[in-house]
């Protein structure tokens, strides 16, 4: 441990000086960076995308027990009601199904937002467009919610094999479910907005929200452990 010149306050018993540690002077340790980062993007982020958010995190933590998570997951709006919490309807079914939508508020999406995650996660198609629109770069790892389900039903299907990353280097989910978007054909990727509709609306959306996380959070697992144990 290193040491520095100890200082007046810093005499022992005796008068005598003593090293100033690490601790005396507020070191902390540091804070581990998250494996994977996600994020969720709709239009007001007061239903679908929070909605994601916080279910993803309940399945994660199904998953992984009294583990640390290693996924940020978030959320943010095209159009976001900056500040607002999540629309009640829709917390009340993501509570149902196990979720903790407190503490929560809106933010409006970003260009660093789309840049620093890993994995981005639309709910409709104009919403990954309007993301592409903030960082083109970003078209290898940004997908729709459905899109990505049904790109991991798809890798399931496939015949073992397929691309191997160089010696060293760990492949990310983002790019197997990009390769895997050779084996799909377009389809009805939207996740209708509840907002303005009633309550047994935001059940119908939420419960689609959450099907299609479940085989998505699956698929994430066996990429975070590699991380881990590399």
């Amino acid at each position: 441990m290193t040491s520095v010149p100890a200082s007046p306050e810093a005499a022992g018993t005796g008068g005598r000086p003593r090293a100033v540690t690490d601790t005396d002077v507020g070191a902390r340790p540091a804070v581990r960076e998250p494996d994977l980062r996600v994020l969720f993007v709709c239009t007001g982020n007061i239903c679908r995308s929070p909605a994601a958010e916080r279910l993803a995190r309940r399945h994660l933590e199904q998953a992984l027990g009294d583990a640390p998570s290693p996924v940020r997951w978030e959320s943010a709006g095209t159009r976001a009601a900056v500040g607002s919490p999540v629309h009640p309807d829709t917390a009340a079914v993501v509570a149902a199904l196990g979720g903790d939508t407190s503490g929560f508020a809106a933010r409006r999406l970003t260009a660093p937002m789309v840049r620093d995650a890993d994995l981005v996660l639309t709910m409709t198609r104009e919403h990954r467009r309007l993301a592409l629109t903030l960082d083109p770069r970003a078209l290898s790892r940004t997908f729709t919610l459905l899109e990505a389900a049904d790109l991991v039903r798809l890798l399931a299907e496939r015949p073992a094999g397929g691309a191997v990353a160089p010696a060293g280097e760990l492949r990310t989910p983002a790019q197997d479910l990009a390769d895997a978007r050779a084996l799909r054909r377009s389809g009805d990727d939207d996740v209708l907005d509840p907002i303005g509709q009633a309550p047994d609306v935001h059940q119908d959306v939420v419960g689609t929200i959450s099907a299609a996380l479940q085989p998505v959070v699956q698929f994430l697992l066996p990429a975070l452990e590699a991380r881990r144990s590399s």
